[in-house]
């Protein structure tokens, strides 16, 4: 079988054999750390891509969803006990219906009043997380929130509180989300999102509910936010109200325009050059903010689809090469 992007099943077989051994390859606790988060942004970089960039509808107020789904599995956890298994899908079916509650009101606005919406319910998020002191303790924030654990009879348990044994929940969750995405894309629901995207208008005259499916993509991608942001909550054992600042919104944003919205694949790219190189620039001192932010400008405006595309494109035009040289040989 040849090395084609026609077979994309080899490609995420070779994603899943890289990512396995990653954290072996690099044995620094640092490294692995990069790879924890670069795994949490990566579902929250999918779940954003879902909304933007298949969908097409610009979403302001991710971060909400992010931050719901971290406090609502720090609360069960220090409050009531409950394990992290329990939390997590909690916190992500908690994130998924306020973004239904929210996508009610909000998509029967169109453009940018949406997206005002979005980031407006963001901020509100925001305020209520920092000033009902009495169940998220405000600025203090939740901390001693406990890592994964998995209770085994006649065995002591066993805990997740280490760079490498999180990372591979993580690498679940990311496989998990991958399949989410993938199935949905590939369904009738998906094509039809797909068909809003391009034009709702034309969608809606060959019976299409536009409405409903927004409502559908929305809620599906909420529920992932709130899922990175449950696993980030165990992770780094500690939230604060500044899980719903613009900060993390801007960040997931520009993983998906650069990666490539529209692509599981530029989801995870623009993840791990996010998280990455950033990392990688700390030699340069103080420069490396602006290193970064040049790196970022220059990837927008000579690669305004993403990355993704242009390693697409360059495989295609490789391949077109190979299959030209290919037809002369035989013809000769």
């Amino acid at each position: 079988m040849k090395f084609s992007i026609r077979h994309p099943a080899l490609y995420w077989s070779l994603f899943f054999i890289v990512a396995c051994a990653a954290p072996v390859v690099w044995t620094d606790s640092y490294y692995r750390h990069l790879l924890v988060l670069f795994g949490i942004f990566a579902i929250l970089a999918l779940s954003l891509d879902i909304i933007v960039g298949y969908l097409g509808e610009l979403t302001l107020g991710h971060a909400a969803f992010f931050a719901t789904g971290a406090y609502v599995s720090a609360l069960l956890a220090t409050n009531f006990e409950l394990p992290f298994w329990v939390t997590l899908p909690i916190a992500g079916l908690a994130a998924g219906c306020l973004g239904v509650l929210v996508g009610i009101p909000s998509f029967r606005l169109k453009g940018p009043y949406f997206a005002i919406v979005t980031l407006s319910f963001a901020q509100i998020i925001g305020l209520i997380i920092t000033n009902w002191i009495s169940i998220t303790r405000g600025p203090m924030g939740i901390t001693k929130i406990p890592a994964p654990k998995v209770d085994l009879p006649f065995l002591p348990p066993i805990e997740f509180n280490t760079e490498l044994s999180y990372y591979y929940i993580v690498l679940a969750l990311v496989c998990a989300s991958i399949f989410v995405t993938r199935t949905l894309i590939a369904s009738r629901t998906g094509r039809a999102i797909i068909a809003i995207r391009e034009n709702d208008a034309l969608a809606k005259s060959i019976g299409i509910d536009v409405y409903r499916y927004k409502i559908v993509a929305f809620g599906i991608g909420t529920a992932l936010a709130g899922v990175s942001g449950a696993a980030y909550a165990h992770y780094v054992r500690v939230v604060t109200p500044h899980l719903a600042d613009l900060y993390y919104m801007s960040n997931a944003l520009i993983m998906v325009v650069v990666g490539g919205a529209g692509s599981i694949t530029g989801a995870l790219l623009g993840s791990f050059v996010f998280t990455v190189v950033p990392e990688s620039l700390r030699i340069v001192g103080d420069a490396r903010g602006i290193i970064f932010g040049v790196v970022l400008l220059l990837t927008i405006i000579y690669l305004p689809d993403g990355i993704s595309h242009a390693i697409k494109m360059f495989f295609r035009k490789t391949q077109k090469v190979d299959e030209t040289v290919e037809q002369k040989t035989s013809c000769a």
